[in-house]
């Protein structure tokens, strides 16, 4: 996973320096990059299988021009859920315990307004990790051990921003996740709504 987080990092850095070629930029370029982003919110699972769980977003976010206009983010997330599971594996009635989610995303959306007060919308694909309980039988014991899995995901994100100055701003998301294949922790729904609030500012 960090390889990967590497690579993704490595490929926007590179994407920032070809769009900064023209030596008469009027904007320096740490201007344009906003890092870290931080922000905590809550997510809600619409599961009977999973129940929500406070969320931590980190983010690093591209501008094309300044503070408007087009963007591109990479976030890494995590939250925590409880989740109740029947029929394990055909061993198990039911099993109880605790998953940790991290998404690692990338995208990009437009962010309107040019007064202190301002909003965005933005879509981002990317890949949901976690562990998924197995069950196991050895004679007559029955035995649960956790399994290192990832599934496609996506999230789309409604965000208000309000500015200190143009270097630094408050936001509020309101954002929905979408895993898109039946497996796991999804066989039924593979939806999540939820709410977040943080600060970010830019890196110059």
């Amino acid at each position: 996973m960090k390889k990967c987080l590497f690579i993704i990092v490595l490929g926007l850095l590179q994407v920032v320096c070809y769009s900064q070629t023209d030596t008469k930029a009027k904007h320096n370029i740490g201007e344009q990059i906003f890092l870290p982003a931080l922000e905590i919110g809550y997510v809600h699972n619409i599961s009977d299988i999973l129940s929500g769980g406070l969320i931590l977003k980190t983010s690093i976010e591209y501008r094309l021009r300044n503070n408007n206009d087009v963007f591109f983010r990479l976030n890494y997330d995590t939250y925590d859920a409880e989740y109740r599971l029947q029929n394990l594996n055909g061993l198990t009635n039911i099993v109880n315990g605790t998953v940790l989610f991290s998404d690692l995303l990338l995208g990009g959306g437009y962010r309107f307004g040019e007064t202190k007060y301002r909003y965005f919308l933005m879509l981002q694909p990317g890949i949901k990790f976690y562990n998924y309980p197995q069950a196991t039988q050895s004679a007559s014991d029955i035995n649960i051990r956790q399994e290192s899995r990832n599934v496609l995901t996506s999230r789309f994100t409604f965000g208000f921003e309000y500015y200190l100055n143009e270097k630094s701003a408050f936001s509020i998301d309101l954002f929905q996740n979408q895993v898109w294949v039946k497996k796991d922790f999804w066989n039924e729904q593979g939806s999540g709504i939820g709410l977040s609030i943080g600060f970010t500012t830019a890196l110059l």
